[in-house]
């Protein structure tokens, strides 16, 4: 759901104002309306630098899992030191990827000179000072036969499956050639290598180095919290509009309700004039979303899309049991199922407490995908249903899992109505609601029909309540002729329905695959001493691509699902702007 939000406009002196900002700031509930401006700051400017390298920083120090949180050396004197940290960071980097580009140049060099041995460069300035030039050619093995019948003085130095390297002797008349010319660098082989090699320990120490620095992951941390605190204040006290020739300004904000006591009991306490009203039409909003325990491990998944306006509604809970439901039936293999919940399982010690909500979702649609694959009577791509004593567990064979993709697209598409009715119903009243009502009947009607012809009253209500209620600010005309054009997208909500069957055509398929993976993998299992080796590996292989395609598939299509069908039919609202208090960065 939709955390209810109240306006909140604050008037302060001028005198008062950096001090009430930072009070505020400890506060950390009111989302602050000010829109900031570009600025030519220069403290504001370095400020944003800094932020930008901090980040840099401990992203290589997240990459290389380098960061020591228990070390002593983490603890910085004060802030120019903390940032020190990083500058030297940005050196060693400048440092190493100078190095790295120097021993990718090496490195062509050693590849180039390769074919043509070790020689030293001094003797071919020696022929040089006698008046003899020395010029490399690389030439195709076909056009070399012709360039040895040449009246020329030539060397062969190597050759390989398609040129041959040569070198030719020029004294006094120059040579022309139909092939490739190799210019030599100034240094032989041996000397390139042993620079190469004085870079690759030089670039070692520096990484070393580099490693060291990450120590200090923990004190850059909390300075960039600091900067990031500090560039917040700074942004929203710069950014404020006055009032009285600058000596009030006036902060607009939002307060979610459930905080508003607290933050009135604040007010009251400091030096300034507020008051609060409710949200308008026109005002934008900040969108916090509350949820219970499941449907909040959804909320990234809503987040992907957008979130909804402040008027509309929050579908993470409704469409979050359709999405697990979803993902197994996609996926559809009790064994997949029982590999991903043991792995998320076993990482979630490992990972962040803020990132342990992924897991735990992880974990869901692993039980999801277990329990249908035992109901559809798939493990490991062997059908259950033809084993003896656990048959009983499948419940649908694949013909009737066709019909519950369908009939899942009917549910979620008719819930996806009902709810669409149920907020304009909230939003404009009653009577703004009954075309969408007229649609649900309308369609039952339609369903209805195949098992009475009395449904066919149904149909003909819902065709009149659409096509006289749905615009109610024009004529009855001008409803009639909308109303008609609305009908015409009944073959849109057919094709919303008829788009479930993705569920059933990626289950089967996941399932088709995981069958052929199991037969290639037994056609090896009778040759001599390595066979159960080989079907071993095969089945290993085979099913760990098979689980990888199936599951982003699995996790796509019911996705698409979710914000195109189901979005679309309950008249989802994008363009919600996060919920983003005035506070320090903790």
């Amino acid at each position: 759901m939709i955390v209810p939000m109240d306006k909140i406009t604050i008037l302060i002196f001028h005198k008062a104002k950096q001090a009430f900002l930072s009070r505020l700031q400890d506060l950390g509930v009111v989302h602050i309306s000010a829109k900031i401006k570009q600025t030519q700051d220069d403290v504001l400017i370095n400020m944003e630098k800094r932020i930008q390298d901090c980040a840099a920083f401990l992203k290589a120090a997240r990459k290389l899992n380098s960061e020591n949180k228990s070390s002593g050396k983490a603890k910085a004197q004060d802030a120019d030191d903390a940032f020190s940290y990083v500058e030297s960071y940005k050196k060693l980097k400048d440092e190493l990827d100078r190095i790295q580009e120097h021993s990718e140049r090496l490195e062509k060099d050693i590849r180039n000179l390769t074919p043509w041995g070790d020689f030293n460069i001094g003797y071919l300035d020696r022929l040089n000072a006698a008046g003899i030039n020395v010029r490399f050619f690389i030439s195709p093995l076909k056009r070399f036969n012709e360039i040895k019948e040449k009246d020329i003085y030539f060397e062969e130095i190597s050759r390989d499956k398609t040129y041959a390297y040569f070198v030719v002797f020029e004294k006094g008349k120059t040579v022309e050639l139909a092939c490739d010319e190799f210019f030599c660098p100034k240094k032989d082989k041996k000397t390139i290598e042993a620079e190469c090699a004085a870079l690759q320990k030089d670039k070692a120490e520096k990484e070393q180095a580099l490693s060291g620095l990450f120590s200090y992951a923990g004190c850059v941390k909390g300075y960039l919290k600091q900067q990031m605190t500090e560039l917040s204040y700074l942004n929203v006290s710069q950014n404020l509009p006055s009032a009285v020739e600058h000596t009030i300004y006036i902060i607009s904000g939002w307060v979610p309700r459930t905080e508003k006591q607290n933050v009135k009991s604040f007010l009251e306490e400091q030096e300034v004039y507020f008051y609060f009203s409710q949200p308008q039409v026109t005002d934008t909003v900040p969108i916090l979303l509350k949820n219970n325990r499941f449907a909040r491990l959804f909320e990234p998944i809503t987040k992907l899309f957008s979130l909804p306006k402040y008027s509309g509604m929050d579908l993470t809970a409704f469409f979050a049991p359709f999405f697990t439901l979803f993902f197994g039936f996609c996926l559809s293999d009790a064994g997949y199922g029982l590999i991903i919940f043991s792995l998320a399982f076993l990482f979630k010690a490992r990972f962040k407490r803020d990132k342990r909500p992924l897991l735990n979702l992880v974990m869901i649609l692993g039980v999801s995908t277990c329990l249908f694959g035992l109901i559809s009577g798939n493990l490991f791509g062997i059908d259950l249903s033809k084993i003896h004593g656990i048959k009983k567990v499948v419940l649908f064979s694949q013909d009737q899992l066709f019909n519950v993709a369908l009939a899942l697209g009917i549910i979620q598409v008719m819930f996806g109505m009902v709810l669409k009715a149920i907020n304009r119903m909230r939003q404009f009243g009653f009577m703004s609601c009954v075309s969408t009502l007229g649609w649900i009947i309308m369609l039952f009607g339609l369903m209805g029909l195949t098992i009475s012809k009395v449904s066919l009253l149904a149909v003909y209500t819902g065709i009149a309540l659409i096509l006289l209620f749905n615009d109610l600010k024009a004529n009855i005309f001008v409803r009639i002729g909308k109303g008609l054009w609305e009908l015409y997208g009944i073959t849109g909500v057919f094709g919303d329905v008829l788009s479930y069957i993705r569920l059933f055509a990626l289950g089967i398929s996941g399932s088709i695959l995981g069958l052929v993976v199991n037969e290639i993998a037994l056609e090896f299992r009778h040759i001599p001493i390595f066979g159960f080796v080989i079907t071993f590996v095969i089945l290993v292989l085979g099913h760990t691509g098979n689980l990888l395609l199936s599951g982003l598939s699995s996790f796509v299509h019911p996705l698409r699902l979710t914000f195109v069908e189901f979005y679309k039919n309950a008249g989802f609202e994008a363009g919600g702007k996060a919920y983003n208090p005035f506070r320090q960065i903790s």
